[in-house]
């Protein structure tokens, strides 16, 4: 497998308190990576050493393919905290002062403001945009040089639910349009786990677990959730209780299906779409994944 970051026993002291303790990390190209761990745990100052804005102590890292070559984060993008943006200029005077700024010459700002849902915003001072709309022009700003590879630290944090899913298509659209790697930190595990393929686990600067979404699927699948166009509910659930019979299957909504009994999510997609039935979504419940982040970060 191709990573677009590998870490080291990576580690960062300060004072005497260790704040990331030997972590070793590895980003699969293309991927949504997923960093998981409490306010505090060492999410940030990790983030923070690979966009160069901090020195590691300890251990060494592999960006893009290179060590030790500052070079390559021209072809990364990044938003740690909050967006440093000018409120008395509009979105596209931003976008044009930022790429003056990193000397940025040839670059389609409209392109940029569109992918991030921002092209109709036209005049408008960024001071009179919501929260929302500010997230996504920081990372409008991360996108400047068409980087391979971006970096957001928290960037649904006090977002409401339309801004967070919103924010989400975005950056799926991001990663399977444009073909971005994208890390993303967060301690909203649901939504997370709707956007990434990958994750890592982070307690108390160590680094606890690292896996796929297919692992992660796989312990929580002692329920799964199928999700189908409403149209198609009905049918679904004939078609599941015919191959499962001895499996309860509850209906939760008019989209949304519960088996309770763990299968084989693959095998099950298969039947329904040779069956004629539209599904969109399904994966582990999600009371199962939070369960199972909670008892990685309390060590059971």
């Amino acid at each position: 497998m191709e990573y677009i970051l590998q870490t080291d026993n990576l580690s960062k002291v300060y004072g005497a308190k260790t704040v990331l303790n030997d972590v070793s990390i590895h980003v699969p190209k293309k991927s949504i990576y997923g960093l998981v761990g409490k306010n505090g745990a060492g999410k940030t100052t990790l983030m923070r050493i690979i966009c160069g804005l901090t020195n590691q102590s300890s251990g060494s890292y592999t960006l893009l393919g290179k060590s030790n070559d500052n070079t390559v984060r021209n072809n990364m993008g990044m938003l740690i905290e909050k967006p440093g943006v000018y409120e008395h200029m509009t979105a596209l005077e931003n976008l044009r002062y930022f790429s003056l700024l990193f000397g940025i010459t040839s670059q389609d700002h409209n392109k940029i403001l569109e992918m991030v849902g921002l092209h109709n915003v036209e005049k408008k001072k960024v001071h009179q945009f919501s929260l929302g709309m500010k997230q996504r022009l920081g990372i409008a700003i991360s996108l400047l040089g068409n980087p391979d590879f971006l970096i957001l630290d928290e960037p649904i944090n006090g977002l409401d639910p339309e801004g967070v899913y919103e924010m989400r298509k975005m950056l799926e659209n991001l990663n399977k349009q444009y073909g971005t790697t994208i890390m993303i930190a967060s301690h909203i595990l649901s939504e997370l786990y709707k956007l990434a393929t990958d994750y890592a686990i982070i307690d108390n600067g160590c680094l606890i677990d690292e896996f796929s979404k297919e692992t992660l699927e796989d312990a929580c699948s002692s329920s799964v959730q199928v999700t189908v166009e409403p149209e198609y509910l009905q049918n679904a659930r004939t078609l599941i209780a015919t191959r499962y019979p001895n499996i309860r299957c509850e209906v939760i909504s008019n989209q949304i299906l519960r088996l309770h009994e763990k299968i084989n999510l693959a095998d099950l997609n298969q039947f329904l779409v040779e069956n004629k039935v539209r599904v969109c979504g399904l994966g582990a419940n999600d009371e199962d994944i939070e369960k199972f982040f909670v008892q990685k970060l309390s060590g059971r």
